[in-house]
């Protein structure tokens, strides 16, 4: 190579260098608290002889957000929240005649990963994602029209049996920031890796997980 073209090399990896040391320099780590609060629609994943058709119950959850950005597009966010989950199972079916549903309350503590994407100057694209753990603090029998009495349902009856749930909790959505703080609309979606009755051979349920839809409003200030 040529000596004008190695120098011209040189110059532009040293300006590579320092545009990425400034831009690293320039950007300032950010903590964020705040409230959050709107809905869920959950169900039971249940493995058993029985058949338990469902549909999504309706509820809601809420609580308290904290969030600490370290570098540019990656951060952690955690939450305290009083989550509803539960489930409801569907009417108007020939085979399941009877009609149920339980709501089951939760303090629910998820720590995830935080991704974002600037979309312009005031929006961002964000991606959270990580484990959950939650803890069982009451349920409550919302309907029961038992229309078929010959069919089991001895679970009616049966209450949670595990108060330790846990799994993996990830959401998507846009945040708006504006000069009073920041307004993040997102999806998620919490999968429980753990089941609410116990799942032994000899048991009811070999499987009874929680599964949780949600539609979530968070406020920030920084």
């Amino acid at each position: 190579m040529k000596p004008a073209g190695i120098i011209a090399l040189i110059v532009f990896l040293l300006s590579v260098e320092s545009a990425a040391y400034s831009q690293k320099e320039s950007f300032t780590p950010e903590w964020a608290y705040g409230v959050n609060g709107g809905l869920t629609f959950s169900k039971v994943g249940f493995n058993s002889y029985l058949r338990v058709p469902q549909e999504s119950l309706k509820q809601f959850s809420g609580g308290i957000t904290v969030r600490y950005i370290s570098e540019k597009n990656f951060g952690i966010q955690g939450e305290l929240n009083y989550s509803q989950r539960g489930w409801k199972e569907r009417t108007d079916d020939t085979v399941h005649l009877n009609n149920y549903a339980r709501s089951i309350a939760y303090l629910e503590l998820p720590v995830m990963t935080h991704i974002y994407f600037d979309l312009g100057k005031r929006i961002r694209l964000i991606f959270n994602l990580g484990p959950q753990i939650s803890y069982f603090i009451g349920e409550k029998e919302i309907e029961r029209v038992i229309k078929d009495p010959e069919q089991d349902t001895s679970y009616f009856d049966m209450p949670v049996q595990r108060s330790f749930d846990y799994g993996l909790k990830g959401a998507m959505g846009l945040e708006f920031r504006t000069k009073a703080g920041s307004f993040i609309l997102d999806g998620r979606y919490y999968y429980g890796l753990s089941d609410i009755f116990n799942n032994t051979k000899a048991d009811l349920f070999q499987a009874s997980h929680n599964q949780v839809m949600g539609v979530n409003l968070t406020y920030l200030f920084r």
